[in-house]
């Protein structure tokens, strides 16, 4: 497997996620690209139906921290 290194510092970039709280108890969930500008909705904050969404992956460097973020469809 291809090293990814940071584009700052050349350290070495490492995987995780940038985690989203919901509203409602507390619910965790991984953080979301969704398609297009964003729709407000009085019932869901905001409406999602027929736009393209997919999660997003954070690495951050163990050098000096950077996070970069890709958006990735599911596999």
């Amino acid at each position: 497997m291809n090293t990814m290194k940071c584009s700052e510092c050349g350290g070495r970039l490492e995987e995780g996620f940038v985690l989203d709280r919901g509203q409602h108890h507390g619910t965790r969930y991984q953080e979301s690209w969704v398609q297009g500008k964003p729709e407000r909705s009085f019932w869901t904050g905001i409406i999602l139906r027929g736009k393209v969404q997919m999660p997003v992956a954070t690495y951050r460097c163990e050098r000096c921290g950077l996070l970069r973020s890709y958006a990735q469809p599911s596999a």
